[in-house]
């Protein structure tokens, strides 16, 4: 389980906290979407729980009563910068991570490797995004984490290869797999969710789980749209 209490990020040129959140609690086996525009803090909170982000009290975050740091091999966080050297290619970037994480799943990484059609031998540096991003989806869902944390998993891949994403994380959940996603991109995710996050101006406007959404008769998209005080009929005051 993931607990938080009082966290407070600040960065170094901002007059305001960038992202507070006094207390949030993420049972095992949830799918959470942290959603909200960009800036809303969605990559700081992931970063947060990784540790890899000072948040103000040290034990702000706590991971089944652990910091961070010391359930690291725990935590699978996957980012569409990538998080692989560059100079590595797929099939050495896989005996690294078996040396890093126990639980590194090398059958299931090859599979993923064969599944979204990535060259094994070639530097990860000569890949495209969309191939970049592959290469680390594979790694992240291979580490045998109990904690998935991605970070905007969606840029850099078409439609299909996102479709594809979905039914694979759907899959990854057989030991009571904990998933966060931060992401704007909310059209396509929304079926996938059990809760969804939502940050705005760096605090969560909206905790919400989406069985008691729909049964309200609402969206995410019209979550988000009235959190942030979007006016669907701006555009007329433009062209009026």
């Amino acid at each position: 389980m993931i607990t938080i209490e009082h966290l407070a990020k600040s960065y170094p040129d901002s007059a305001h906290c960038d992202l507070y959140i006094p207390s949030l609690t993420i049972p095992d086996g949830e799918v959470v979407g942290v959603l909200g525009a960009n800036g809303a803090g969605k990559s700081t909170l992931l970063r947060a729980i990784m540790g890899l982000t000072n948040a103000g009290d040290p034990r702000a975050v706590q991971i089944d009563g652990r910091l961070p740091q010391a359930c690291y091999d725990e935590l699978s966080y996957m980012t569409e910068a990538g998080s692989f050297p560059p100079f590595l290619s797929p099939s050495a970037y896989g005996v690294f991570q078996a040396d890093l994480y126990p639980g590194f799943d090398r059958a299931r990484y090859e599979k993923l490797l064969s599944f979204f059609q990535l060259p094994t031998d070639r530097p990860a540096r000569t890949f495209s995004n969309g191939q970049r991003a592959k290469l680390e989806v594979a790694a992240g869902f291979s580490r045998g984490a109990r904690y998935l944390l991605l970070d905007e998993p969606f840029l850099g891949k078409d439609i299909f290869t996102r479709r594809d994403f979905l039914k694979l994380m759907a899959g990854s959940l057989h030991h009571g797999e904990t998933i966060l996603v931060a992401t704007h991109q909310v059209d396509e995710i929304e079926n996938f969710l059990d809760r969804a996050i939502l940050l705005h101006d760096g605090e969560i406007r909206v905790d919400v789980y989406l069985d008691d959404l729909r049964a309200q008769g609402r969206t995410l998209v019209g979550l988000m749209q009235d959190a942030a005080g979007y006016d669907p009929a701006r555009w007329r005051k433009f062209t009026g």
